[in-house]
């Protein structure tokens, strides 16, 4: 696989994933845009490029590398996806929802405190009975039960020392990202309906299905393979998934330390491109739009004149 233009690359087991330049330059007309956006009339689309190697069957020959490609945009996000996955965040314990938490909490425990205590009295009480040779007078027993449950609720209602709390308290930081990118080729459509089409998948999972950390929460796969074309009623040319044939798939996991490192870098990259080639382009196309705009006043001063020396004459 070659290395030319490669930003920021990662290994894996029997794997290896790397970024590469693919930006292309907007036309003078579009200057503004910087970046090419595709199509007829314009640059061919600004990319940068996503490279997965993998030789868990062997080198040369026997290694699958496939290709996709992500705008500038979608790095923007990736990249603050592993921003928001470092360090921890400091939560002040003082915040309005914590106090209401915290009050609901205490209202809850003494209520489960009463419960408990009047259910032990009434246990203490019958099991006293049990026992007693002669069953006393029934005004005896409430004034005993009465007696006991008052030291209860004193007990239970009496203000209790807060504990201690820390000024503040900390959690991980953690997000997760979804990105699914389909490309379907349907000028290249075979006689049986078949087109080439392209699925990339980037996400975050930070936790695995074992409720454990993922040690490497973040997957990129891309699939190619060959389907059937569905055009929709909006226009937009789909596949039908249930037709998939010819099937080549590959994927990589990686750390949040390794996505963060490659990514700053990727988006280093795509800044210093647009302030070096896109200069001298922005300064092009700014003097441009100024001698249109001269033109346009010098041909609307003109008309004034004209009609100036009509309204005179008449």
């Amino acid at each position: 696989m070659s290395s030319y233009g490669i930003i920021a690359k990662t290994n894996g087991r029997n794997k290896v994933l790397d970024f590469r330049d693919g930006l292309v330059l907007a036309y003078p007309d579009d200057y503004a845009m910087i970046h090419g956006k595709g199509g007829k009339n314009h640059a061919s689309t600004s990319v940068i490029k996503i490279a997965i190697c993998d030789y868990s069957s062997g080198t040369g020959d026997k290694s699958t590398t496939l290709f996709a490609n992500i705008t500038p945009d979608v790095c923007e996000q990736i990249f603050e996806v592993c921003k928001r996955n470092v360090g921890t965040t400091v939560v002040d314990n003082q915040m309005l929802i914590f106090q209401e938490i915290r009050a609901a909490n205490k209202k809850l425990l003494k209520t489960a405190d009463m419960n408990f205590n009047i259910l032990n009295n009434v246990l203490g009480v019958l099991e006293r009975l049990e026992k007693a040779e002669s069953v006393p007078a029934l005004p005896v027993i409430a004034g005993a039960l009465s007696k006991r449950l008052g030291k209860t609720k004193e007990k239970v209602m009496a203000s209790a020392d807060e504990p201690g709390l820390p000024p503040s308290m900390t959690m991980a930081s953690h997000a997760d990202f979804n990105h699914v990118q389909d490309r379907v080729h349907a000028q290249k459509t075979n006689s049986e309906g078949y087109a080439p089409l392209q699925r990339l998948n980037i996400f975050h999972t930070t936790y695995r299905k074992d409720g454990q950390l993922g040690n490497y929460p973040w997957t990129i796969k891309i699939t190619n393979a060959y389907a059937k074309v569905r055009v929709q009623a909006t226009g937009a040319t789909t596949y039908d998934a249930s037709t998939m044939r010819d099937v080549k798939e590959v994927f990589i996991q990686v750390s949040d330390a390794d996505m963060f490192r490659m990514m700053s870098r990727v988006t280093s990259f795509i800044h210093a491109w647009e302030v070096a080639m896109g200069a001298d382009l922005i300064r092009a196309g700014e003097a441009a739009r100024e001698e249109v705009r001269k033109k346009f006043q010098a041909a609307k001063a003109s008309d004034e004149e004209e009609a100036g020396e009509v309204a005179e004459a008449s």
